[in-house]
């Protein structure tokens, strides 16, 4: 398996759906972190993760922890912490990611909760290199 590649997650967008009938959906973007590096990743999700997303990614504070607040919560009454989340693959169209805690242990994930756990957290995100592309028009997929 090829190194990951540092990314950053850049934002939420609303686009066209591959799927007839679908119309249209949300994407998390994800762009490589490294200076010049162009390459990015859209990955669908649904609209109650985008939301959380995009709210994480404004600083939006509810009186009550939402659901990745708490999952963030959790993990650190644990007595741990989330120290990477990675998007490794994609396999019959659905995206796979992992979430890496302070100690080593791996817990599987879809996408869009592990980014909007990196989002909270502040933990670094990789991407797998096969899995970046070239900028998509906006609207369209990036994958």
């Amino acid at each position: 398996m090829a190194e990951l590649v540092p990314a950053t997650i850049t934002g939420v967008v609303r686009g066209s759906n591959e799927e007839p009938g679908r119309g249209e959906r949300f994407f998390i973007e994800i762009a490589a972190a490294a200076q010049g590096d162009a390459r990015r990743l859209r990955i669908g999700v649904g609209d109650a993760e985008a939301m959380a997303l995009a709210f994480s990614l404004e600083g939006q504070e509810f009186p009550r922890p939402m659901t990745y607040q708490f999952m963030a919560a959790l993990v650190a009454a644990a007595g741990s912490a989330v120290k990477a989340v990675r998007v490794t693959g994609r396999r019959d169209g659905i995206f796979y990611a992992a979430v890496m805690l302070r100690g080593g242990a791996t817990v599987d994930a879809r996408p869009s909760d592990a980014l909007n756990l990196a989002a909270i957290t502040g933990a670094q995100v990789y991407v797998a290199p096969e899995l970046l592309s070239l900028p998509a028009p906006l609207g369209q997929p990036g994958s």
